[in-house]
């Protein structure tokens, strides 16, 4: 859960805090779980203290208006105490989320209700109120408040079919224990209690930096709260929570084994990467011909691809990858190794069951379920689909476009760039790879073209290609401080030790830490905008520009945008753009904390950039206004303005 601005502390202070905390848990779990709980108990008094206060405070205020002489401190007082009451209250009262999934009954499905039962009681788990069946290769367990605050949940688990398809019922027995772990005894009141208590403080920060009206006087009732609270607190839960990561881990190797545990957590790994990276992909690619997903069938084929995709050619590396992933602040799960080892079991690639768990416990109902599974998928990107097929249809002129001006001379790195791009994604790999060598034959020094080329082959089976990969990646890393170099260092950095070519490593983890240093340096510099700033051109190719206009033209939201370029001593030889997008006037305005994040997921540029929405909080104060208007004042800054 990202927190917003308001109750964040930078981020090393933050790894800082989380390092000691989680000392303190293993030296004495127990009394860490009790100052966490006692914290999680302040947080709630203090929000109902200040939610009596601002009560109080707004009758007491509302009365003297009505009865006394008007004055300006107690209008502020009264718009403070209504905005910060609005907020508590906000935060309090939760609403239910409800999870999404096909609900099965046991008259449906009686051999998974047995397993489910069976697990549930050695667990001592409170009993389901529904099961649900998702698409999704993922299980969890869903508590909805009924009463918000008071609590009075229902218990959902959703399993998702995806997952059934590609374990045993032995490892999917291991995962529903692993559930189930988190809700047993005061284990599960304890951590639900602490999210609901994160939950509510993040919700009413979330709330006061989206106040505008009486917001500066309610805000200093909590600023002590979200400057000194809140940021440990939060650091105190996320350790509770990988705590108790361990403690449903724990629940699974006790109930069904640590080495299913072990086996279906690698399972899972590996064919996540698969669906990532190979089945949906692919899948996508045919919206490029077909105009609907009619004829899509994607829960029938997954039959067959989840337990084959262990014996995927890429297996091995996927696998590897992910042993090499560290646990990390962003996620309260420990990283796949820490789990093994947790487990005791060594590492290995598992064997696809000969029966998984979706034909054993649904039986002759799997077909049913595939159909049911494979309308709601159809259902549901009917829509994206004929844009995606739209979208390829403009990229198939795209690349019609630049393969008759590649025979009469070379093309722009940059539009070479979009060229291999949408040749990926309409026609495969293959075809992508063969736009990207000619952009390398054609500009060996283009480092953008080497580092895509060489992160496409170096996972490549084929030892040679592979090699080829590593190499093009080992270029842009030694050609100095620049945007991919990091990347391609960590990448040749976990081809070298897949390899076992441990001579190389040690020199190569001192380019790669000095590159971590570089590219954590570079960034931070070009996402600060404190002090003086610098702005160039972004002199990006017309087609690159042509690309983000037509993308904002389906933006009802965007009124005009301006690319620039940032640039910051500390990033040299560094290419980072600003598309900045001013809001038009229309209704129905997307949400300003979030809609650059999803304009930042569709935007395609040839070089690192960042989004700015102008009527996000930080960017609309006022006190930065002399900052956008530098922004905005270069010479064709200026990219796109939405028809009146």
């Amino acid at each position: 859960m990202p927190a917003p601005e308001t109750c964040t502390m930078d981020d090393t202070s933050f790894r800082r805090l989380v390092a000691r905390y989680e000392h303190d848990s293993r030296d004495d779990p127990n009394r860490f779980a009790r100052l966490t709980a006692a914290m999680a108990a302040f947080g709630y008094a203090a929000i109902l203290l200040t939610l009596a206060a601002s009560a109080w405070g707004l009758v007491w205020g509302t009365k003297q208006l009505m009865h006394g002489r008007v004055a300006g401190w107690k209008l502020m007082l009264v718009l403070g105490c209504a905005s910060l009451l609005f907020s508590l209250l906000r935060a309090l009262w939760m609403r239910p989320e409800a999870p999404q999934g096909l609900a099965v009954t046991e008259k449906e499905a009686p051999r998974l209700f047995e397993l489910i039962e069976k697990v549930r009681r050695k667990t001592g788990a409170p009993r389901p109120d529904r099961v649900l069946i998702d698409g999704e290769l993922n299980a969890a367990v869903w508590q909805q408040p009924r009463l918000g605050l008071l609590g009075w949940h229902r218990n959902h688990l959703v399993l998702g079919l995806p997952l059934m398809m590609g374990l045993s019922t032995r490892q999917l027995g291991a995962v529903i224990a692993h559930e189930f772990g988190h809700l047993r005894g005061a284990h599960g009141k304890l951590g639900q209690w602490i999210y609901r208590t994160r939950r509510s403080w993040y919700m009413l920060a979330l709330a006061r930096e989206r106040a505008s009206l009486g917001g500066n006087v309610a805000d200093v009732a909590l600023a002590f709260f979200f400057r000194h609270f809140f940021p440990r607190f939060n650091a105190r839960a996320f350790v509770l929570s990988r705590q108790q990561e361990y403690e449903a881990d724990r629940a699974a190797h006790q109930i069904v084994g640590a080495q299913a545990s072990g086996e279906g957590l690698q399972a899972i790994e590996v064919q996540a990467r698969y669906l990532q990276e190979e089945f949906w992909p692919a899948l996508w690619r045919r919206a490029a011909s077909t105009p609907s997903p009619a004829a899509e069938r994607p829960y029938r084929m997954l039959r067959d691809a989840m337990p084959a995709s262990l014996s995927h050619a890429k297996a091995s590396s996927w696998l590897a990858d992910g042993l090499k992933r560290l646990s990390d602040v962003d996620d309260t799960h420990p990283s796949l190794r820490d789990r093994l080892t947790f487990a005791e079991v060594k590492p290995g690639l598992p064997r696809a069951a000969e029966m998984s768990a979706a034909q054993a416990l649904l039986g002759s109902g799997l077909k049913d379920w595939i159909r049911r599974l494979d309308e709601r998928w159809r259902e549901e990107v009917g829509r994206l689909w004929s844009e995606r097929h739209r979208y390829a249809n403009g990229q198939r002129h795209l690349i019609e476009e630049l393969e008759k001006e590649s025979a009469t001379g070379p093309v722009d790195a940059d539009d070479h760039l979009l060229w291999s791009r949408a040749s990926r994604l309409l026609d495969g790999d293959a075809a992508g790879e063969a736009v990207l060598r000619r952009l390398v034959e054609q500009r060996p020094d283009n480092l953008a073209g080497g580092y895509e080329l060489g992160m496409l082959l170096i996972d490549d089976a084929d030892a040679a290609r592979s090699e080829e990969g590593a190499e093009l990646l080992r270029g842009v890393a030694e050609a100095g401080n620049n945007p991919w170099a990091f990347s391609a260092a960590a990448r040749r950095e976990a081809w070298l030790e897949r390899h076992e070519r441990f001579d190389e490593l040690k020199k190569w983890r001192e380019l790669l830490k000095k590159r971590d240093a570089e590219a954590t340096t570079a960034m931070e510099a070009l996402h600060d905008f404190d002090g003086p700033q610098h702005f160039e051109p972004a002199q990006l190719s017309r087609r690159v520009l042509r690309s983000l206009q037509d993308l904002l033209r389906g933006e009802r939201a965007a009124g005009r945008a301006f690319v620039v370029r940032k640039t910051d001593a500390a990033a040299p030889n560094w290419r980072f753009c600003l598309v900045i997008v001013e809001r038009g006037k229309g209704l129905g305005q997307p949400d300003a904390q979030s809609w650059w994040a999803e304009l930042r997921e569709r935007i395609e540029l040839p070089c690192p950039f960042m989004v700015i929405d102008l009527a996000h909080p930080y960017w609309a104060d006022k006190a930065r206004k002399p900052l956008v208007e530098q922004m905005l004042a270069g010479a064709d800054a200026q990219v796109y303005a939405a028809r009146r």
